[in-house]
């Protein structure tokens, strides 16, 4: 946006000092009036641009920052799905373990019951 700011004022610029020089070659002198109703209706021809074109890259980059957040949100979307996947993977095996342990002290407790009832 800054660019294309310096890009207008320089335009506008330019303008002026091609008005003065047509008016030199024409052999007139230029009269400030002149040249300052002229640098008036550049200005606003300038604000007119500015307006017209400004919106439209205003309107560009929301178009590009909403693609962005678009594809940021799906690889966010992905990553919180391999994320619950990995989770849900860790509780099935920490409670098959927590199973399996109590299985193995169950079977233990009743091999000790046993064990001490015939001794």
């Amino acid at each position: 946006m800054k660019k294309f700011m310096s890009m207008l004022c320089l335009l506008a610029i330019l303008c002026v000092a091609a008005l003065t020089l047509v008016q030199l070659h024409d052999g007139e002198k230029p009269a400030i009036e002149d040249v300052g109703a002229g640098a008036e209706e550049l200005v606003d021809q300038v604000k007119d641009m500015y307006e017209e074109y400004g919106s439209a890259a205003v309107a560009q980059a929301d178009e590009k920052l909403s693609d962005v957040v678009e594809q940021a949100d799906e690889k966010l979307g992905d990553v919180v799905e391999q994320a619950d996947e990995a989770i849900g993977e860790a509780v099935e095996s920490a409670v098959e373990g927590a199973k399996e342990g109590f299985l193995d002290s169950i079977k233990e407790s009743i091999n000790d019951f046993f064990e001490n009832l015939t001794s």
